[in-house]
């Protein structure tokens, strides 16, 4: 074999792992449950910490009830993918963005919002800090499944 050839054969070797890391990415990324589904539930969760001093409890029921359509529309369109199988060794990172995301529901329950201006601005910050958390906590929970899956793989 010539240097030249070798030299190619390394760059395809490349490309292909290249490839398939890409690959992996995306059937980790698309194998749960979509960001458009969790981005719902975030509005629906800081629709109800923002309103929960200012509306009936019966109201922030109905509004709960809005999860419902959400979970069908969630199982109706995984339900024939492939079950993703557990990590076995996760990074923790997940469970620290999950803590902290319950640490940001607690705090955000103390502030007592009664006027439009101070529901609006709850509203805003709720889901900003909510979708950063647990945006980034299914981040690093694709990022582990793609790791112990190619550490399995090896």
């Amino acid at each position: 074999m010539t240097g030249e050839q070798e030299r190619i054969d390394k760059l395809t070797a490349a490309e292909l792992l290249v490839t398939a890391d890409r690959a992996s990415h995306t059937m980790v990324s698309t194998g749960g449950s979509t960001r458009v589904v969790l981005l719902v539930y975030v509005l629906i969760g800081s629709t109800g910490l923002s309103l929960a001093d200012v509306i009936s409890g019966t109201a922030i029921l109905w509004l709960a009830a809005l999860i419902i359509p959400v979970l069908l529309v969630q199982f109706f369109s995984t339900r024939n993918r492939v079950k993703a199988r557990p990590v076995l060794d996760g990074s923790a990172i997940y469970g620290w963005y999950s803590f902290m995301a319950m640490i940001a529901v607690f705090c955000l329950r103390m502030w007592t919002a009664v006027d439009p201006w101070a529901i609006g601005s709850k509203w805003i910050i709720s889901c900003f800090v909510m979708w950063h958390l647990l945006s980034a906590a299914q981040r690093s929970l694709d990022k582990d499944r793609v790791q112990d899956a190619q550490e399995r793989a090896a």
